[in-house]
């Protein structure tokens, strides 16, 4: 598999012997929590009642209401977005992919979202993979990049470790993040995770986070590695 960009994973042609079986599990589709739906109808609420205001502001001839209106309505389609990812029922288009690679995507995706170095620290075995649908789990992994905000390099760097642990047949990912990277928590990046821990659910796998009084961040992700 080759990664072209960060904002995708790209596989080469595969052979027969490659492709997963047709009876390979497409992973389980994850209930809307509750708290969720609490969620999307907060934000949906504030977004609205923010187009509103504008919209107001508009009719009464302020000039700037324009630009902040399409502003609006661009978080309010990017929202709708998140939404349709977490319910969308479409089973994923799972190929296998090595497991080294996966962690190179994901670490290229975070270091393109802060602007400085993402270290990986690759110990999966070099026969270890996973069988993702490559499209779906590129989407989680920028959804976790939105996580992150760029600060002005002063020589600090994510360190991302990347095990294998063969008694569980898992990938473990573990990924600290410095406090000045975090962004501010919010319905909006609240309902970023969620989906992207549906996301990683869907391919059999996991997704934790861990704060800590300093204001450092960790995440866990594991996917199982395949026979």
């Amino acid at each position: 598999m080759e990664i072209a960009s960060s904002s995708a994973v790209t596989s080469t042609a595969q052979s027969d012997s490659d492709r997963p079986d047709e009876t390979a599990s497409d992973g389980q589709i994850v209930v809307i929590r509750p708290q969720v739906v609490e969620n999307i109808g907060h934000v949906l609420g504030n977004l609205f009642q923010r187009i509103y205001h504008l919209i107001d502001r508009s009719t009464e001839g302020d000039a700037g209401s324009a630009t902040d209106l399409s502003g609006t309505v661009r978080r309010l389609e990017e929202f709708l977005q998140l939404v349709l990812d977490y319910v969308s029922p479409h089973p994923p288009s799972l190929q296998y992919v090595p497991a080294t690679e996966v962690a190179q995507s994901l670490a290229r995706q975070l270091s393109d979202r802060i602007g400085c170095a993402v270290r990986v620290d690759a110990k999966v075995a070099a026969d270890g993979r996973v069988l993702i649908d490559p499209g779906r789990l590129s989407r989680g992994f920028g959804l976790l990049a939105l996580q992150l905000e760029s600060v002005p390099a002063n020589g600090d760097a994510i360190e991302l470790k990347a095990i294998a642990r063969p008694a569980g047949r898992s990938m473990i990912v573990n990924v600290v993040v410095p406090g000045r990277f975090v962004s501010p928590w919010t319905s909006e990046s609240e309902m970023q995770w969620s989906v992207a821990e549906k996301l990683l659910e869907m391919h059999g796998g996991a997704l934790q986070r861990k704060s800590a009084p300093s204001g450092e961040v960790s995440w866990e992700i594991s996917l199982p590695l395949q026979p």
